[in-house]
């Protein structure tokens, strides 16, 4: 069965970023946002896991654009942040939406923006600080480390970190996207 084309004067965006048209509940890229865009996962239709390696060079749409901007809708804090901009002065791959992704979600809170954190929320700084906890206990690298790095943006996800594709946002337009994502399943 082919893609689905959809009537849109926008650029489609490639199959294994994208939300599944199929089954949106089964990502076709499986990853966890807070790990490494190397240990994220392609899933086929046939439930076969591959490596993502193939698609890293792959244009983000077809047809070559040098700027997208991607919101996070999932993050109750991100609107203190600009939005994630991707921009290449060549057509952006998949690789760079990946890796740009990743860095945005790394930075490190600043004590400013806790404290604008527990101003709207009082319990949202614990939240903060329980999901740094459980990445620094959970972490491939030294979990001391980690855990006096401080609180990054990617805390103020908690558990809503699983990757259910990029979509065009509604209300936007040209090249700006949304990051759907889903809470991580503990097994």
């Amino acid at each position: 069965m082919p893609w689905p084309q959809i009537v849109d004067e926008r650029p489609e965006i490639v199959p294994s970023l994208a939300i599944n048209p199929f089954q949106p509940a089964m990502p076709i890229l499986q990853w966890d946002i807070r790990q490494n865009p190397i240990t994220a996962r392609l899933t086929t239709g046939a439930h076969i896991s591959t490596d993502l390696a193939h698609v890293l060079s792959s244009q983000i749409t077809d047809i070559p654009v040098g700027i997208i901007e991607i919101a996070i809708p999932a993050c109750p804090m991100a609107y203190m942040w600009n939005p994630i901009r991707v921009q290449r002065s060549s057509a952006i791959k998949v690789q760079d939406v990946l890796d740009v992704i990743y860095e945005w979600l790394q930075k490190p809170l600043t004590r400013t923006e806790m404290e604008h954190i527990e101003r709207v929320n009082p319990d949202g700084v614990e939240a903060v600080l329980w999901a740094l906890q459980e990445r620094a206990s959970t972490s491939l690298s030294l979990h001391d480390w980690e855990h006096r790095q401080g609180p990054r943006r990617i805390d103020c996800l908690g558990d809503i970190r699983r990757w259910m594709g990029l979509c065009y946002s509604p209300t936007g337009q040209g090249m700006q996207l949304v990051l759907n994502l889903e809470t991580v399943h503990k097994f």
